[in-house]
């Protein structure tokens, strides 16, 4: 099962929106993300992520997470920009790191340069207090 949110922006008139399913008991594969939905095991192709981004969400001194979004679609329309996004998680460290190496590896140059840096050092070179920073932070490097 995934959880769907949903972030909508307003700038300069025009609305973007950021449609996010959270992939639960992801991990990654030679082919994919697998993870868990309807009690089965599903695949989120490698070549059907356009673009990857990551970055640390939480207080330095609280509860931290490493979040993955795998940007899968971007829609221009009459209304705005359209993003369907994969979200991913993992605890700061090797397991974040291990599955940065793996998108960077997979996609190569689509991923993010805070992947590359969480791939390559352990941490990402992006931080945000909360989920609604990251997202609103994510939408602008995509352009929308």
């Amino acid at each position: 099962m995934r959880d769907t949110s949903l972030l909508q922006l307003a700038t300069s008139g025009h609305e973007q929106c950021y449609r996010v399913s959270v992939l639960v008991d992801a991990g990654a594969s030679d082919q994919g993300i697998c993870f868990r939905e309807r009690g089965g095991l599903q695949l989120l192709e490698w070549a059907s992520i356009e673009t990857a981004l990551a970055g640390e969400v939480g207080e330095p001194e609280g509860v931290r997470t490493i979040v993955f979004d795998l940007v899968t679609d971007r829609a221009d329309t009459p209304d705005g920009v359209r993003f369907t996004v994969w979200r991913l998680d993992a605890e700061p460290g090797e397991d974040a790191m291990k599955l940065a190496k793996a998108i960077s590896r997979a996609i190569g140059d689509k991923a993010s340069a805070s992947i590359k840096s969480l791939a390559a050092e352990g941490t990402p070179s992006l931080w945000y207090p909360d989920i609604e920073e990251f997202e609103a932070a994510a939408v602008q490097s995509l352009g929308g």
